[in-house]
């Protein structure tokens, strides 16, 4: 995030906001210092996290090479949920990049690939329909797949299927 707040630092419309208090924290804000257009923020309550999410125009998911084959980070379900697009810095193939595609809610990126990530970056910064266009999908795959009714739903066919098979 802070190469990337590098890259745009010329650009008064973008601004970076790190949320989180992780391991990560000081060496971030080491390597942020005297960048006007990243901000650092604190990890927010629960009660916050429809307002934090509201703010942002596009949302991340950054993940080491390897991590995303194991794992999903449920704040990608969030971003959707949100209506934001999402940009994922993650393996070719997982599970988020499959969802952000399926969806057409995002896109993803190899992990740990400066060059790739700002270059995903820039269109969705200069394009605002196609942010909106997305942030609508997500939202829309969310509700369709991982509401909590959309999951009820599933179950519910799963045990008529099952039932019917006895």
């Amino acid at each position: 995030m802070v190469g990337a707040a590098k890259r745009f630092a010329d650009r008064s419309d973008v601004v970076f906001v790190v949320n989180g208090s992780g391991s990560g924290r000081a060496a971030v804000s080491e390597a942020a210092e005297g960048l006007d257009n990243i901000v650092l923020v604190g990890l927010q309550p629960k009660e916050r996290l429809a307002e934090v999410l509201a703010t942002g125009d596009i949302h991340t998911v950054l993940l080491r090479r390897g991590l995303a084959r194991s794992s999903v980070p449920s704040k990608m379900y969030s971003i959707l949920a949100a209506g934001r697009p999402c940009l994922a810095s993650v393996d070719d193939g997982t599970e988020v990049a499959r969802t952000l595609a399926t969806a057409d809610a995002g896109c993803s990126v190899p992990p740990e690939d400066l060059d790739a990530f700002c270059a995903a970056l820039e269109p969705l910064l200069d394009d605002e329909s196609r942010r909106r266009r997305m942030g609508e999908n997500g939202r829309r795959f969310v509700e369709s797949w991982a509401s909590p009714a959309a999951v009820a739903a599933s179950y519910e066919a799963l045990f008529d299927e099952l039932v019917g098979r006895s």
